[in-house]
């Protein structure tokens, strides 16, 4: 099998995608892959678990929701392959942002204002502040209560949590239907570029490095074409590899403005790939060095924690089991030496 159809969502982390299909990393190991843009995470796995799609880019806790069956398919779903780290921002509303009066883009400063600020709130009888994630089984949502938890917030009942999907939780900040939001780049910068919201938090701040984004295949489809699998893996790879290379990272932005990929503002998808590790709120990806490729176990068990914690699975789950299903160290190893070491420049 040499046509493939990947799936992915509208985000500035879909790079590694558009990179490996247009330097040619995915032709360089024989496949033909076209790439089919979805509306939501739900979307994209329910095309994956249908067939409809031979690989997707998924969040890092979808393959493990899968495997335990809790995702309401129950359609078991593997991945080989990170293809980022890092990447989110907690961005909140104009009036929210004034309110909590600016605190310093770290998680505790940002935490104890917004703790501040909903005591006063309860003092005052207003209705519970709405914050929006992008998928029950994500980084965003784990992150999110994580950093409300430390503040010592009840994130089940202090405020509200919701779930939107990336591309419109911008309009939804607009619209005022939520306070603010845990999302993927550039839908910060986005809010900010239109003046309806500000960056509060990179949530690198809150659990540096965390797994975010990785490919994701049916257990079935991994069984039937191990060939095609691992040149894949191989070809994003390469991609990855490439991505972590100065300068590559304008390149990859404006691949992406010119697939018009992103309804957002071009400076704002080139701020989202910009190499700045010195700016805090900045995405801070990470999508090929060393072994940051590999899916680590150790990201699939703070996952499995999280689930566990919130309630969405029960308490007897075989943790190391699950993982071995989920997060296939072997297929990677397989794929990474298959993978070249030359970086390709990008096609005139």
């Amino acid at each position: 099998m040499t046509k493939l159809k990947l799936g992915l969502l509208p985000l500035a982390d879909a790079a590694p995608l558009y990179v490996a299909r247009e330097c040619g990393y995915f032709a360089g190991q024989g496949l033909d892959v076209s790439l089919s843009v979805e509306a939501s995470w739900a979307g994209l796995r329910d095309k994956l678990a249908a067939g409809m799609l031979d690989a997707a880019q998924l969040l890092a806790p979808m393959p493990l929701a899968a495997q335990l069956g809790i995702d309401r398919l129950g359609v078991p779903i593997e991945t080989a392959l990170t293809l980022t780290r890092n990447g989110n921002a907690i961005t909140v509303s104009n009036a929210l942002h004034a309110a909590l009066g600016a605190p310093a883009p770290t998680a505790q400063a940002t935490g104890s204002a917004l703790k501040a600020l909903l005591l006063r709130d309860r003092a005052e009888g207003r209705p519970l502040r709405t914050f929006a994630h992008v998928f029950p089984f994500s980084t965003h949502h784990y992150l999110l209560r994580d950093w409300l938890c430390s503040a010592g917030i009840d994130p089940d009942h202090d405020v509200r949590l919701v779930v939107v999907p990336p591309p419109l939780t911008l309009k939804a900040l607009r619209d005022g239907r939520i306070d603010g939001y845990c999302v993927g780049a550039p839908w910060g910068y986005a809010a900010e570029h239109e003046g309806t919201g500000r960056r509060l938090l990179a949530t690198h701040t809150i659990r540096p490095g965390c797994a975010e984004k990785v490919l994701g295949v049916s257990r079935d489809w991994a069984a039937a074409h191990p060939d095609a699998y691992l040149a894949m893996i191989a070809a994003l790879i390469e991609a990855g590899r490439w991505l972590e290379q100065r300068g590559n990272r304008a390149a990859a932005a404006q691949m992406l403005i010119e697939a018009r990929l992103i309804a957002a503002p071009e400076e704002c998808v080139r701020a989202a790939l910009r190499d700045d590790a010195n700016d805090p709120l900045s995405p801070q990806f990470i999508f090929g060095a060393g072994e940051t490729l590999s899916p680590h176990h150790d990201d699939a068990r703070w996952f499995l924690a999280q689930m566990q914690r919130w309630g969405q699975t029960r308490s007897e789950v075989d943790i190391e089991d699950t993982i071995e299903a989920s997060y296939r160290l072997a297929t990677h190893s397989v794929a990474s030496a298959r993978a070249t070491s030359v970086l390709s420049p990008r096609p005139q």
